[in-house]
């Protein structure tokens, strides 16, 4: 059972307007694979992808993006990133499960993710939410590292719940 997000975060649909926020959050998470502004903005306004922001007090904390392809019932978390400041406060796990929800809602059955085979606190976050390894695509990333491939079958929500949409 994948833990409880903090009461205290609350996750939106990101605007075009989020995209200083957004920048920051993937300056200072990560050092290698970063995102540029310009791919950033693209994304935010894409159509086919489902940008999500938590917040904490107001104020930016973290941002996933799901890719949508038309006609696949499959969606791929393309990104997913928590301020550090804000880390270890269950912003992944609202977050996540946000963009779960997300692709539930417009028919996806699986969802899917690249993770560096390194990175043992987003592999125990996908763990403990339930996702399993698929495949494991040997030196994936630029400086040769492995990526390992996992994905989660979704199951459509009851109506009556709340959704995070």
């Amino acid at each position: 059972m994948p833990p409880r997000p903090n009461s205290g975060i609350s996750v939106r649909k990101a605007r075009p307007g989020d995209i200083d926020a957004v920048d920051m959050i993937e300056q200072r998470s990560f050092t290698a694979d970063r995102f540029a502004r310009p791919a950033l903005k693209r994304l935010l306004a894409s159509p086919s992808a489902h940008a999500l922001i938590a917040e904490i007090a107001g104020a930016a904390a973290g941002y996933a993006i799901v890719l949508l392809r038309s006609g696949s019932s499959v969606a791929r978390l393309y990104s997913i990133a928590v301020d550090p400041a804000a880390r270890g406060q269950g912003v992944a796990s609202a977050l996540l499960l946000a963009a779960e929800r997300a692709a539930c809602a417009r028919g996806r059955r699986l969802l899917r993710l690249e993770v560096r085979a390194s990175n043992r606190s987003a592999l125990s976050l996908y763990r403990r939410a339930g996702f399993t390894l698929f495949e494991r695509k040997r030196s994936y990333y630029p400086d040769g590292e492995d990526a390992l491939r996992l994905e989660k079958r979704l199951e459509p929500r009851k109506s009556g719940g709340r959704s995070a949409h």
